[in-house]
């Protein structure tokens, strides 16, 4: 994820690393923080591997009298970015979180590619109310296991997570139809 994250802010200019840790940081928090170790560690990383290079700080659009190293993205991470960006098998259980920072940078994406990554995610959102549905089907046609435990405090907890999580999902498939929308509407994100 953080991969992704540093490879779509290169996509857009080049940064200061402090200034990729900080745009990280607003855009993954409250709670999700990319360390400095971690962020450093991953930077030398993708520079190594050849996806990001050091460019002059002047490249940079935002000046500062500060001292960071500066960096740019290569060809070579471009082809990564876009690898990334249409991965849609990996970390199925952050997909959710991961699909929300590739819709900041859709606009690299072509139309079709667009088209493809929001119409797979309408369909992830699917899946998961379709789950959450089944589960609350199960409950209902097992009377005979449930109706013990159905005024306890567990059943009763169980029962409105589910309905919490379908909500959430419903919500999240809503909002990702009206972003279909904006992509078929030439509307940047």
């Amino acid at each position: 994820m953080y991969e992704l994250f540093v490879l779509s802010l290169l996509m857009k200019f080049p940064l200061h690393a402090y200034l990729i840790s900080k745009i990280a940081n607003d855009t993954l928090g409250p709670w999700e923080k990319v360390s400095r170790g971690t962020l450093s560690t991953l930077l030398n990383k993708l520079d190594r591997t050849g996806l990001i290079q050091e460019t002059d700080s002047k490249e940079v659009p935002f000046p500062t009298e500060r001292s960071s190293k500066t960096f740019e993205i290569t060809s070579k991470g471009r082809e990564r970015f876009y690898e990334l960006m249409l991965d849609i098998e990996k970390n199925p259980g952050n997909y959710q979180k991961i699909f929300h920072i590739k819709v900041i940078f859709l606009e690299f994406l072509t139309y079709e590619d667009q088209i493809y990554l929001v119409n797979h995610y309408l369909k992830h959102c699917q899946q998961a109310i379709h789950h959450i549905k089944q589960q609350q089907l199960e409950f209902n046609q097992n009377p005979e296991q449930v109706e013990p435990m159905k005024e306890t405090p567990f059943y009763k907890t169980i029962w409105s997570l589910m309905v919490l999580q379908k909500n959430q999902w419903e919500l999240e498939k809503k909002w990702c139809s009206q972003l279909m929308e904006q992509v078929k509407n030439g509307i940047k994100n």
